[in-house]
C-alpha cells in the first residue's frame, strides 16, 4: 500500500506541471528514473566487467629491460635486483596479488664471500668454555702508565668483545654519554670527569644517536659507532677511532664512513669484525648509479666479487660484513649478503648469518606459509670464506638463539605456520574476495654438524601452541628458553649431553616472562623480564628432579624497564644485578634534561640464596637502555645523561 500511494503522488505531480506549462516538453519523473537506473546498471555491469578483467587478467611483472648493463662487473647483482625489483612471475592475475597480499597481513611472525687477508687466530683467554655469554675479567697489556684494560661487558662469547656504552681500565671509566665521549678516573668517592671529546660535526648532519664504542686491550684507543645522514642525505655509520692515550685530552684520529645502518660488531685479537645492513629503496634505485643499489665505504662501492646474492632474492637489503684494524680503520676484509636479515651470532671461528623466508605451499584453495630460516657461516679467522648454509623451520629472536660448541651449532627457532584459505563467489563477471586465515606458532631446536650442514638431532614444537621465543641462553650442554603467549610462560630446560637422547623440563605456566636470561651461577638462573604489561620481574630458577620451579623474585609494580641486555650490570660472583628503571607510580614527574617522565632510578639487587634483596634505589637520569652501573673495589659508580654518581655498597670486588 506504501508504494502504491508513494507512486500515485509521482502521477499527481506530473500532472500538475503539464498543466501548468503546457508548451513545455516534460518527461515524467517515473520515466527519468528508469533512465537514470538503466544508465547505472549499465555503468554498474561495465565496472564489475572492467573489474572482472582487470582481476583475472595475466599480471604485468615483466622487469624493465637491462641490456646495456650487460658489461657492467654488477650485472649478476643488477638482474637479481631487477628482478625483485618487478616481483617477476609471483602471480598469475591482479586477483592472485590481491589475495598473496591479504595473506601477507597474517605472517606478522616473520621478520619484516670473498674478501682479501689473512687474520691471526684469536687470543682467548682462558679456555673455550662454550658457554654462550659468560664472560670473567680479563687484563690487557699496559696502557697509560700502569693502566690495564678490564673487561666488564657481559659477551656472548668469552674472548670475543662486544661494544657497550661503558669500559674501563684499571685507572679509568670510559661513558659514552649521547654523542660524547667522557672519561672518569677510578677514585671511590673522589672520582672525577677528566676528560672529554665531542664526536658531532658540523660536517655531518642530523647525527641520531651514539650506539657503543671499544677500549682498545693496550687503553690507548676507544672506536666509536655512530649514525647520521651526511651531506648527500645518506644514513651512514661513522666508525671513529680516538685517541685515548691522554685521558685528560682524547683527540680524534681516524674515521670511517659505511652507508646504511649499524647491526652489531665485535672485537677480537686487535681486529673489528662489523656488520652493517643497507636497505635499498625501489623507487629511487638506479643502475647508472652505484650509489643507490650498492653499500659504499668511503664513497667506494663493495667490489663485485665481494657480493653473495642468493638464489631468491626477497628482501631489498644487504648485510654487510667488514674486518677493520683497531687503531687505522684499515679494511682488510668484505662482503655483502643480499637479500640477508639483521640477526647475526659470531663464535670464535664463524660468523653466523641469517635470511628468513616464506616456504608457500599452494592447493587449490588455501595457501600454507611457513616462516624458514637459512642459515649461512662464514669463517673469519683468515680471508673471509663462506663455509656452508643449513636451513630450518622458524625464525630466530635475535644472537642469543645461535650457539656454537665443539663443532655444532644450536639454533633455537619460533616456528611459524598460516594458512591463506581463499571462496570465491559471484558471477562471471564479479568476483567476492572471501579470504581467511589461521596461524601457528610454536618453538623448535635445531643441532647441526659444522663439517657437512646436516641437522643431527632436532625438538619441533616444544612449547604449547601459539608460544613464541621470547629468550635463550647456551651454556655449554645446557640450553635455557622462555616462550610466551601475551604474560603467561614456561621456562625450559634442555640437556644437550647427548644429542641423539635430548631432554628438557619446564616450569609449567608461570605469570609474565623473561626477555632475557642469566646463568647465575650455583645452578640458578635469572629472568628479568615482566610479571604482567605494567610490571618488572626478576626471578630466580632452579631444576629440580621433576622440572624447574621459581625459587624467589622481585616484583615492581608499574615500572618501565630496558630489554636490552647491555644495560644490566651482572656480577655473578657476587650475584648482583643491577639496572635503571622508570617508576610511573605515586606523584610521576618529569626530567626536562631528558623529557621523560616517571621517575627515572636505578637499582641493584643481590641475590642472597633465599631472596632477592634490593640493594640499591636511587635516582639517576636519562633513559632506561642507555643508564650504565659497574662495581669496582667496593663503590657503585653510575652514569647516565649527564649525571655521574659514586656509592659505597658492602661488596669488594678484586681487580
Amino acid at each position: 500500500m506504501k508504494k502504491k500511494w508513494f507512486h500515485t503522488l509521482e502521477l499527481v505531480d506530473e500532472q500538475y506541471v503539464a498543466e501548468a506549462n503546457p508548451n513545455k516538453k516534460t518527461v515524467p519523473l517515473r520515466k527519468k528514473r528508469i533512465v537514470m537506473t538503466a544508465l547505472a546498471s549499465a555503468a554498474a555491469c561495465l565496472a564489475l566487467t572492467v573489474t572482472g578483467l582487470w582481476l583475472f587478467m595475466p599480471y604485468d611483472n615483466a622487469p624493465p629491460s637491462i641490456e646495456h648493463h650487460e658489461k657492467n662487473d654488477y650485472y649478476a647483482v643488477i638482474e637479481k635486483l631487477n628482478d625483485f625489483k618487478k616481483e617477476p612471475l609471483q602471480y598469475n592475475n591482479n586477483f592472485d596479488m590481491i589475495v598473496d597480499d591479504v595473506g601477507d597481513m597474517f605472517l606478522g611472525g616473520v621478520k619484516g664471500d670473498a674478501a682479501n687477508t689473512a687474520v691471526p687466530e684469536a687470543a682467548a683467554p682462558g679456555a673455550d668454555r662454550g658457554d654462550g655469554y659468560f664472560e670473567t675479567n680479563t687484563t690487557g697489556t699496559s696502557g697509560t702508565g700502569s693502566s690495564t684494560y678490564e673487561e666488564i661487558t657481559d659477551n656472548q662469547v668469552e674472548g670475543i668483545t662486544e661494544a657497550d656504552r661503558i669500559k674501563r681500565s684499571s685507572t679509568h671509566i670510559y661513558y659514552l654519554d649521547g654523542s660524547t665521549l667522557k672519561i672518569f678516573n677510578i677514585a671511590g668517592l673522589d672520582s672525577l670527569q677528566v676528560g672529554s671529546i665531542a664526536l658531532e660535526e658540523t660536517a655531518y648532519e642530523a647525527y641520531q644517536r651514539q650506539w657503543a664504542f671499544y677500549l682498545s686491550a693496550d687503553c690507548k684507543t676507544a672506536t666509536v659507532f655512530t649514525k647520521y645522514q651526511n651531506a648527500k642525505k645518506q644514513l651512514c655509520v661513522g666508525v671513529i677511532a680516538v685517541d685515548v692515550s691522554d685521558p685528560a685530552n682524547p683527540v680524534e684520529k681516524n674515521r670511517l664512513e659505511i652507508t646504511g645502518n649499524y647491526l652489531s660488531s665485535r672485537v677480537t685479537d686487535g681486529k673489528i669484525l662489523l656488520m652493517t645492513e643497507f636497505v635499498l629503496n625501489k623507487q629511487t634505485m638506479d643502475f647508472d648509479k652505484e650509489e643507490t643499489f650498492l653499500p659504499q665505504i668511503n664513497g667506494e662501492s663493495i667490489p663485485s666479487d665481494c657480493i653473495v646474492l642468493p638464489e631468491d632474492v626477497n628482501s631489498a637489503r644487504y648485510t654487510v660484513v667488514m674486518k677493520l684494524d683497531e687503531n687505522t680503520l684499515a679494511t682488510e676484509g668484505q662482503t655483502a649478503f643480499l637479500s640477508y636479515t639483521e640477526d647475526i651470532y659470531v663464535s670464535h671461528d664463524h660468523i653466523f648469518l641469517t635470511h628468513v623466508y616464506a616456504d608457500v605451499q599452494k592447493q587449490e584453495n588455501e595457501n600454507i606459509r611457513n616462516a624458514m630460516t637459512e642459515i649461512t657461516a662464514l669463517r673469519y679467522k683468515d680471508a673471509f670464506e663462506k663455509k656452508g648454509t643449513v636451513v630450518v623451520r622458524g625464525y630466530v629472536k635475535d644472537q642469543w638463539s645461535m650457539d656454537e660448541y665443539e663443532g655444532i651449532l644450536r639454533v633455537v627457532t619460533t616456528t611459524n605456520a598460516t594458512t591463506v584459505h581463499e571462496t570465491y563467489a559471484g558471477s562471471s563477471v564479479s568476483a567476492e574476495i572471501l579470504v581467511t586465515a589461521t596461524g601457528n606458532s610454536n618453538a623448535s631446536l635445531y643441532c647441526i654438524n659444522l663439517k657437512d650442514f646436516q641437522v643431527v638431532a632436532s625438538v619441533e614444537d616444544f612449547a604449547p601452541p601459539r608460544e613464541e621465543v621470547q629468550s635463550v641462553r647456551f651454556d655449554k650442554e645446557t640450553a635455557y628458553v622462555c616462550t610466551s603467549i601475551e604474560m603467561s610462560d614456561p621456562v625450559f630446560f634442555f640437556d644437550l649431553s647427548d644429542l641423539n637422547n635430548i631432554t628438557y623440563k619446564d616450569t609449567g605456566k608461570i605469570d609474565g616472562f623473561s626477555s632475557s636470561l642469566v646463568n647465575f651461577g650455583d645452578g640458578y638462573l635469572l629472568g628479568i623480564g615482566q610479571e604482567n604489561w605494567n610490571n618488572f620481574k626478576a626471578e630466580i630458577y632452579t631444576e629440580t628432579e621433576d622440572g624447574v620451579e621459581g625459587f624467589c623474585k622481585y616484583v615492581l609494580e608499574n615500572v618501565d624497564y630496558s630489554a636490552d641486555y647491555k644495560s644490566y650490570y651482572i656480577d655473578r660472583e657476587n650475584q648482583l644485578l643491577g639496572l635503571g628503571i622508570t617508576d610511573f607510580s605515586g606523584d610521576s614527574v618529569v626530567d626536562y634534561t631528558t623529557g621523560q617522565k616517571g621517575n627515572s632510578r636505578y637499582i641493584l639487587l643481590h641475590f642472597d640464596g633465599y631472596n632477592l634483596v634490593e640493594l640499591i634505589n636511587v635516582e639517576l637520569k636519562g633513559d632506561n637502555n642507555l643508564k650504565r652501573g659497574v662495581l669496582v673495589e667496593g663503590y657503585l659508580y653510575l652514569f647516565g645523561k649527564e649525571d655521574f654518581q659514586v656509592l659505597a655498597t658492602p661488596f669488594v670486588v678484586p681487580n
